[in-house]
Formats: structure tokens, C-alpha cells, sequence
């Protein structure tokens, strides 16, 4: 270009016919809400492939030719853009690096990529500072550098050399922080993650959501800026990039809601709409009575209840959380990525990657990072606010996990204060955390709840616990190997054959992924289903006459004290919160009995199967012995019931119940369970018939 002036024009004339929507937006949010037009490399390399390189390698040049493009672009004369900024976001691949992939030959504008293992809290920096002349009162505009104070020489006004002084009223300020890009190990060269140090000034430090960067650290990150050489305190120098815009990848919504509105509102309708989101999370895990138990809880979880916050600061959570603790190799994973894959905004993480519950919540940490200054680090529960975290391996994390009880329960909300700085975090998730007990497996002469290794106190906020335990059935035990072979099949004959989807038996989904997600997005965000008083007495009446009774019907175990969580009135809030869940998935606007009734069913499964009493008489925890027959074992029982049937034919409830002499909970409970896992139903009110 010959001169500026026919540069900014052309320029003009690109944002007519790529931008004049988005420029109309930003006009209207200026400056308080938006200040930044973000234009996209494709689009400027369609129109110019010259400029765009340019853009590259003379960045503040270009950069401003289109930011007075900006300022003189045709808008309603009582809007001014004089002080909105223009970034280049969208860099091709060839333009994009991971930290550890930089040379020295790195210069100009760029796009990197990796991890966001650093983010200090955030400071202010003056962009132009007013220095007023201490012997005349003139003030000095003097723009500056970040890391480079500058006053002036000379006072403007009488020409003297000082003394000044800031004055803050009169000075630009603009927030700053510093951070750190870090190669993930994955794709690092070395033992030691490489990394990046960067500057953010202005708009990009509030990247990210409510806490801006500092609530993203630890999270995939793309940063666009300018690299730069900052000398260090050696003599050497280091690259540093100064940040313009960042990104976030797990931000990119790919879940499209109208696509999938017809399909997903249909199968919302149908009966049926619980269990075929139950049968979509893991297809391919064969649904015991316990994993059953688990997909029915985990559709609850995935939905969960509406949040309440009153005026008065009364709340009410409305996330479900909850744990599997199982025997060694009996699904976990499956499950949790079934469950991961199904959420709208999921973090899965180990807990062995936690070296302190700074992991979950958040802490003030100092290190070398710019200059030793102390830097605030939100946690996993911090990070998934508005969503689900699943924790794996709860059983070889941090000893002071019930640190986190705040995080979970009532505001749900981290605090942290040291070092001057202080925060508060919203810890607004759905936990779910999975492990094996204390020595790998149950040891089923023991109660359960001393080999869960989970304080209790973190135990109480959960939703349900649910444990596995490895015994040998054959009849089971044929059901899994042959869907576990049918599963693996299918896959291999998928990838290396010519099987389709639509041919899947054992990997069939009821409900799509893609759907799924679009379900479970719209019921979160939309669906607020109403919860009747009228409601209460069914669950009253149920919590005192069904469930309160576990806890003194087995006096030899301290009156629940061996049950993971006694059954207290917490169940109360279950049943409520899962109630709520279910009428979301129905997308019901309010909650009926039929999902009351679900909710109870589900809760009493829950507490029932953690129940020593259950499994243990009392004599067995004391002594670690039984005088029980075999018969009285879960299994046995069910296949007492099922005999009867067989031989007897149909049968009424009381003569049945007679027949195999049970308590009537227990007989009530194997019934529901035999009636779910279709080996015996019901062909009229109150009798029973084998299938």
C-alpha cells in the first residue's frame, strides 16, 4: 500500500462485507460488556493472502490499521469505537504450536497451544500513566510498557525535571496477569513439561467465565499473541508471548439442542424414557443387579434437580453426587466413560494425579513463576461448576478428602485466603467418585463400611453409594463373558469388517450419544419442574415406616453404625432430588407420583444394598462367622423365590412370602429385583408368576 489512509479503506470495505453484523453487536455491548472484534485468519486470507502474512510477521503494524478501520467505520454518530481493539484468532495449524515446538526462529504473531498450568491473581498496570509535576501541578501522559516504568524527563509545562507523581485519577489503568502454557505430557519430549510464559493485558485476562483465567487454570487453552525476547536476570533471554486473545477448546458447544429436539422431546414422552438413557451409558457392560442400580442412579445424576437460592440465603443443591466403591475388574471404567461421554460438560480425572485436596477445591501456591509471586489455583470442582466431575480412583487419592464437604453440600462454594489474596469459588458440580475398598475387595466376613476408606463425614453427602462385589455365579458369570465376547465382536468386525451400527446387538444404544447430550443440555438448562406439597405425605409415610426401621431393625450393628451412610433423613432429600431428576428427563413441568415413586424405589435399593444387615447377621460382624444357612445369602434367596414359582406355580404375595420364609423387607426388596431383571412377573395385582 502506498499509504495508510487506502490500506484503512480496503480494510473498510472487508469489514462491510465480512463483519457488519458482529460490529453492530459490538457497538451495542461497547465498552462494558465488549470491547474486542475478533476477526478470523481464514477470512482475511480470503480476501487478502498478503495482508494476512503481513498480519503474521508485522503484527502491531497491521493491528492497528484495522483498529482505525474500526474507529472509522460507518456507525450512529453517538457511538465511538476509538478505544476497541482488533485480534486475529483462527490460525491454521502451520501457524499454531505447542510450547516444547518452538525455535529461535519463532518471531512474530502466533497461535500456542497446550495446558494453562499457571495464572498469577490479577494485578493493574497504567497503559498511559498521568504524572502530574510536583512543582507546577501539569500533567504528563507518558504510554507504558508492561516491566518498564517510564516517567518523564521534562515537565510540558515549565520544563523542569520533576519531581512527579502519578495521579491515579488521571491514569488509564488496565488489569494484568501473568501466565504459563505448558506442553501436556502426553505430547511433551521430556519428563518435565515445557512451557511458555505469557503476559495478558486488558480483556484477555478476563477470558474464561465468571473468575476469568484464574478459574481455568489447569484446563486446554489456545493463546493468540505476540512473541516476544525478555531478558532475564542472567543476561540470557527467554521467549514470552504477549497475549491478545485466548481460547478454550472444552468451551466449543457441539451440542446442538434444535437438531435433536423432535427426536429426544419423542422419547422424553415415552414410558420407557428412564431406562433406555440407562441402557445408553455402557452398552456393552452387562447390567447385574447392582450395575442396573447404578444406571438408573446415573440418569438421575446426569439430570439432577433445579438449584434453589433464596433472598434470605436459603439453598438448596440440586447436583446429585454419589460412589461406586466395586471389587477389582468389574466395569468402573466402562461405566465412567459411558457416563462421560453422555454428559453435555464432564471432567474425568484420577485421583492419584491429586497430590492434595488442592486438586479438587483450590489453594495459594508460590513458586518460581513470575518473580515468586503467589498464584491461586481453582481445583476440578471449581473448574466443572455448572456440570459433572467424575473421580476415579478415590480409593489411592488424598487422606483429607473430607475437605471438601463445603464444595459439595448447601451454597457449594471454595474460599480461599492467604497471602493477602483472597477468592470464593463456585463448586457447583455432580461428584461421582469410583474405587475398590480398602484391600482390593470386600471381605464379605467384615461390615461394609470400614473397608470403603472414605471418611464418613464425605460418605453423608453423597446420593447413594453403590457397592460390587466379585462372587461367583454361573449363571451371572456366563451373561458377562458372553457379552463381553459379542461387545468386542462387534467392535473388531465394525473396524475390519463391514458391520454397521445399525447391526449392533450388544453395543446397541437406545438413545444416540449426539441426542443424548442434547436431552440432557436442554433439561439442565430449561426444564424446572415444580415439587407439590402434596407430594410430602407419600415420602413421609414411606421414610417412617420403611426406611428409618433399617437402621434399628439390626440392633447388633449399633444401630446402622456399620451401614457406609444410616439411613437418616438425608434419604428424604434423595428421593426429592431424584424425583426432580427424573421429571427433568421426562421434561415435565412438575413432578408427578410416578416419579416420586421411582425415586423411592431407587433410594431404597440404595440404602438397602449397603445394608450389613443385608448381607451380615450381627453375630457374623462381631465374631467374623455365621450360623445362617447358605439359603439366606441375596442369591440364594432370589433363587428360593424363583424355585418356588417354578414348582408351585403362580402364587399370592403372603403364601409366597410364607413359602420361603422371609422378613417381609427382604422379600419385598428380591421381588423388585427379580421383577427387573424380568426372571419373574407379576400377571396380576399381588401374584407372581416365573418367566
Amino acid at each position: 500500500m502506498s499509504n495508510t489512509e487506502t490500506l484503512t479503506d480496503r480494510i473498510i470495505r472487508f469489514y462491510r462485507s465480512y463483519y457488519r453484523d458482529e460490529i453492530a453487536e459490538l457497538a451495542q455491548h461497547y465498552p462494558k460488556e465488549q470491547d474486542t472484534l475478533h476477526v478470523s485468519y481464514s477470512d482475511v486470507y480470503q480476501w487478502d493472502r498478503d495482508v494476512v502474512d503481513d498480519w503474521l510477521n508485522q503484527p502491531g503494524q497491521i493491528q492497528e490499521y484495522f483498529c482505525e478501520a474500526l474507529r472509522q467505520f460507518d456507525l450512529p454518530a453517538d457511538i465511538d469505537l476509538g478505544g476497541a481493539r482488533v485480534v486475529l484468532v483462527g490460525l491454521e495449524d502451520s501457524d499454531t504450536y505447542l510450547p516444547n515446538e518452538l525455535t529461535t526462529d519463532n518471531t512474530g504473531y502466533a497461535a500456542i497451544r497446550g495446558n494453562l498450568g499457571r495464572v498469577t491473581s490479577k494485578d493493574e498496570i497504567p497503559d498511559e500513566a498521568a504524572y502530574e509535576c510536583g512543582r507546577c501541578g501539569t500533567m504528563n501522559y507518558i504510554p507504558q510498557e508492561p516491566g518498564n516504568i517510564e516517567e518523564p524527563h521534562d515537565c510540558v509545562g515549565c520544563e523542569r525535571e520533576g519531581p512527579f507523581k502519578i495521579n491515579d485519577a488521571q491514569t488509564d489503568w488496565e488489569d494484568y496477569c501473568d501466565i504459563r502454557i505448558e506442553t501436556p505430557p502426553d505430547e511433551s519430549g521430556s519428563p518435565q513439561p515445557e512451557h511458555i510464559d505469557g503476559y495478558c493485558i486488558g480483556p484477555p485476562v478476563h477470558e474464561g467465565g465468571e473468575y476469568g483465567l484464574l478459574g481455568r487454570a489447569g484446563e486446554s487453552v489456545v493463546v493468540y499473541g505476540e512473541i516476544e525476547r525478555r531478558e532475564k536476570d542472567d543476561g540470557m533471554f527467554e521467549r514470552v508471548v504477549a497475549v491478545e486473545a485466548v481460547e478454550f477448546p472444552s468451551d466449543d458447544d457441539n451440542v446442538d439442542i434444535e437438531k435433536h429436539r423432535e427426536e429426544f422431546e419423542a422419547l422424553a414422552a415415552e414410558d420407557g424414557a428412564v431406562d433406555k438413557l440407562a441402557e445408553s451409558i455402557a452398552p456393552a457392560l452387562y447390567q447385574t443387579e447392582a450395575w442396573s442400580t447404578a444406571m438408573e442412579w446415573a440418569v438421575a445424576y446426569l439430570f439432577a434437580a433445579p438449584r434453589i437460592d433464596l433472598p434470605d440465603g436459603t439453598s438448596f443443591r440440586g447436583d446429585i453426587h454419589g460412589a461406586i466403591i466395586s471389587d477389582y475388574g468389574m466395569g468402573k471404567s466402562m461405566f465412567s466413560y459411558g457416563l462421560e461421554k453422555l454428559s453435555p460438560d464432564c471432567i474425568r480425572k484420577s485421583a492419584t494425579s491429586l497430590a492434595s485436596d488442592v486438586g479438587l477445591t483450590a489453594a495459594a501456591v508460590q513458586d518460581d513463576f513470575a518473580g515468586g509471586k503467589w498464584t491461586l489455583k481453582p481445583g476440578i470442582l471449581v473448574r466443572g461448576n455448572g456440570g459433572h466431575v467424575i473421580l476415579d480412583e478415590i480409593d489411592k487419592g488424598p487422606d483429607d478428602l473430607e475437605s471438601i464437604n463445603d464444595a459439595l453440600e448447601g451454597k457449594q462454594r471454595v474460599d480461599v485466603e492467604k497471602a493477602g489474596m483472597h477468592a470464593e469459588y463456585n463448586s457447583r458440580v455432580g461428584l461421582l467418585v469410583m474405587g475398590n475398598p480398602n484391600d482390593g475387595r470386600f471381605d464379605r466376613t467384615k461390615a461394609v463400611a470400614p473397608q470403603i476408606g472414605v471418611d464418613s463425614s464425605l460418605l453423608s453427602r453423597f446420593d447413594g453409594i453403590i457397592t460390587m462385589e466379585d462372587t461367583a455365579d454361573q449363571t451371572v458369570d456366563s451373561a458377562i463373558a458372553q457379552q463381553m465376547g459379542y461387545a468386542y465382536a462387534e467392535a473388531n468386525q465394525m473396524q475390519f469388517g463391514n458391520l454397521d451400527e445399525d447391526d449392533f446387538e450388544a453395543l446397541h444404544r437406545p438413545v444416540e450419544v449426539d441426542v443424548a447430550k442434547a436431552w440432557i443440555k436442554e433439561a439442565r438448562e430449561n426444564c424446572y419442574p415444580l415439587f407439590g406439597k402434596e407430594l410430602v405425605d407419600n415420602i413421609k409415610q414411606w421414610y417412617a415406616e420403611e426406611i428409618r426401621p433399617m437402621n434399628s431393625s439390626f440392633a447388633g450393628h449399633g444401630d446402622g453404625e456399620n451401614m457406609p451412610v444410616p439411613a437418616t433423613a438425608r434419604v428424604v432429600m434423595w428421593v426429592i432430588r431424584f424425583s426432580q431428576a427424573f421429571a427433568r428427563c421426562r421434561l415435565r413441568d412438575s413432578v408427578t407420583t410416578e416419579d416420586v415413586e421411582r425415586a423411592k424405589k431407587l433410594a431404597k435399593r440404595l440404602v438397602g444394598q449397603n445394608w450389613d444387615g443385608e448381607k451380615f447377621d450381627a453375630n457374623m460382624v462381631t465374631h467374623g462367622s455365621s450360623d445362617k444357612d447358605e439359603d439366606d445369602s441375596q442369591h440364594e434367596r432370589k433363587h428360593k423365590i424363583v424355585r418356588t414359582l417354578d414348582r408351585r406355580g403362580d402364587l399370592e404375595s403372603e403364601e409366597l412370602r410364607d413359602s420361603v420364609d422371609m422378613d417381609q423387607y427382604k422379600f419385598d426388596d428380591e421381588i423388585e429385583s427379580l421383577k427387573r431383571n424380568g426372571s419373574i412377573y407379576e400377571p396380576s395385582t399381588g401374584v407372581f408368576r416365573s418367566t
